[in-house]
């Protein structure tokens, strides 16, 4: 698969994504209260899935995508749509004045519309305050690849995140209730990737610090359940995971300007 995030999301987990899969290797049970782009869901061996967004745009989107009547129009009318200024005006216009989804997921044109506000636009900035705006990103020059490639790829896609989304209940809920809702068990296992301490305030749905303390303390009750966290390296983190109930692994991840940067993942150890 080419494309390897439903969404562009900012933030996305490519570089680590297969990392996450092999940190939940043995869970039959999978919770994913932060879905985002899920880049992750590939990677995900278990026999039941849960993914979870408070963003019902990318959660209508994943829906959309996994329907067996409504995945196959949608990828016929992305296909079919041309790369040109006037396309993405009309969608970004079309999200802007229904901004709120209808109760009802899935909507197929509320999916339609996102599809190509978030890979006509410039890479990266679905989920963010400024994903329904910009303009057309064409090259003038042959450095880098292009941008129409980058959406055909991306609904050419569509067809194997179908295979993937289908293994996949989806859920539209507060990341606290949704862990609230969570088992205890050793058999399952919860994959948390919240917007970032500083870097996540670009995020339409922000993560203020106090709910990065509740979370911790929340992840922290679970004695069974194998919880595996993405985060920066960031002072806070630290404080909220410590060693030796969280095992830290340090990888090399990829900001959104292509630089490194020091992502971890951390992983529970047992309360027993």
């Amino acid at each position: 698969m080419k494309i390897t995030t439903l969404a562009p999301w900012f933030g996305s987990n490519r570089t680590l994504a297969s990392d996450v899969g092999t940190a939940l290797t043995g869970c039959r049970w999978v919770g994913v209260p932060f879905a985002g782009g899920m880049s992750e869901l590939a990677h995900i061996a278990a026999p039941s899935i849960v993914v979870n967004d408070t963003h019902r745009h990318v959660m209508n989107l994943a829906a959309c995508a996994a329907h067996w009547r409504l995945g196959p129009v949608l990828y016929r009318k992305l296909r079919r749509e041309a790369f040109a200024p006037d396309t993405l005006a009309r969608s970004q216009w079309w999200l802007q004045m229904h901004g709120s989804l209808p109760n009802e997921i899935p909507d197929i044109d509320s999916a339609f519309h996102y599809f190509i506000a978030v890979w006509m636009g410039r890479s990266a900035k679905a989920g963010t305050d400024s994903e329904f705006t910009g303009g057309l990103p064409v090259r003038w020059n042959g450095n880098g690849g292009d941008s129409n490639t980058r959406y055909r790829s991306a609904v050419h896609s569509l067809v194997e995140w179908r295979r993937i989304l289908q293994r996949c209940n989806f859920t539209v809920m507060d990341c606290f209730e949704f862990l609230a809702k969570s088992g205890d068990d050793p058999q399952n296992g919860i994959y948390c990737d919240p917007p970032f301490p500083d870097v996540g305030d670009a995020y339409r749905h922000k993560f203020t610090v106090a709910q990065h303390r509740k979370l911790a303390i929340t992840l922290d009750g679970f004695r069974h359940t194998r919880v595996v966290c993405r985060f920066y390296d960031h002072a806070l983190i630290r404080e909220l995971y410590p060693k030796p109930r969280w095992n830290w692994t340090h990888h090399v991840g990829r900001k959104q300007t292509n630089a490194a940067a020091s992502e971890v993942l951390i992983v529970s150890n047992s309360k027993e």
